[in-house]
Order: C-alpha cells, then sequence, then structure tokens
C-alpha cells in the first residue's frame, strides 16, 4: 500500500484497556465543554485516567450537530455504572489509517480527512470505521486522526465482512 501524503501512515492500531465511553450529540463548538465535563465524570468517580482521550465521529456534521463517542482510557479494572457512561474492558480499531494535523486543528483536520480519503481510493481500500481523534490536553502541536479500511475487492456477500462486528472494532465485555 502506498500513499503520497507525508504524514499518512497504514497499519496503525487503537488499543486500550479499561476504557469508559459516552455518546452524545451537539453542535461542535460545544466540544471542548463536553471532553472536560466527560473527564471530569470520570474523576469524580475515583479514576485515573491511563491513556489520552479520543473521540469517534460517528456522521458527517452537515447542520453542524456532530454525533460523537468519547473514550478514555482509566488505571481501574471496574467502574460502576452510571447514566450515559460505558465500560469496557478492553477497545480495539484495526488496521487503521493515520493522519497528522498540525497547526489550526478546525481548518487542518479537513486536509487530513481529504488526504485519508485520497489515500485509501488510490489503494481501492473502503472506509469500515468512523473517524477516530486523539485529543492532546497539553499544548502538543499535533493532533492525530485515524480511519479503519478494508479492501475494496471484498466481496459484500461474506456476512464476516458485513456484520456490525465486522468493523473492526473489538469491545470487550464491561458493566454499562
Amino acid at each position: 500500500m502506498e500513499t503520497i501524503f507525508r504524514d499518512v501512515s497504514f497499519g496503525q492500531r487503537l488499543a486500550y484497556q479499561n476504557v469508559v465511553s459516552s455518546r452524545l450529540k451537539f453542535h461542535y463548538t460545544e466540544m471542548g465543554e463536553h471532553f472536560d465535563r466527560f473527564a471530569a465524570r470520570i474523576a469524580a468517580k475515583g479514576h485515573s485516567p491511563k491513556g489520552p482521550l479520543f473521540y469517534s465521529l460517528n456522521n458527517v456534521p452537515l447542520d453542524e450537530i456532530v454525533d460523537i463517542e468519547m473514550f478514555l482510557p482509566v488505571q481501574e479494572e471496574t467502574f460502576a455504572a452510571e447514566d450515559g457512561l460505558r465500560f469496557h474492558s478492553y477497545f480495539e480499531v484495526f488496521p487503521l489509517l493515520t493522519g497528522v494535523v498540525r497547526g489550526n486543528f478546525e481548518t487542518q483536520t479537513e486536509r487530513v480527512y481529504a488526504e485519508l480519503l485520497a489515500t485509501l481510493e488510490a489503494n481501492s481500500l473502503e472506509i469500515n470505521s468512523p473517524f477516530f481523534h486523539v485529543v492532546h490536553k497539553d499544548s502538543s502541536p499535533y493532533a492525530l486522526v485515524f480511519v479503519g479500511y478494508r479492501d475494496a475487492s471484498e466481496s459484500d456477500d461474506d456476512p464476516a465482512l458485513t456484520s456490525p462486528e465486522a468493523l473492526s472494532v473489538s469491545v470487550g465485555s464491561g458493566l454499562e
């Protein structure tokens, strides 16, 4: 597989243990507020982050409303159920194509999406996951965007490839 873009790479993986998640819909300008509230709810329950906050963008926000699932790995191996929060003992998405957003996140993310989509098309690959974004709370000058893929020549008639479980997302059992 080939890419003509410097910051795009194949075969990446997102994998974490003990992940808390929450899925919401809201105006894209409220993202920072929702990320902070999500992390605060987890901290208020006595849990400590063990990895970066990341999220999946589960729609094309034409009306500026985003459908996002936020994820935060925690050190603790159990999590008491709470409305709107889910616990996954394991989370993995593979294989992923990865792009790097440098500079202004809002404007440069669209460029990275275009590079990822062009790379998939040039290699006869199809998207099979939402876009995932890894958020850095420090002053990192970049962010990572991931998207799952599969070979476009694979038959859609194979139920192993078209079932919801075939989207390369493995989520371990946990409390909801």
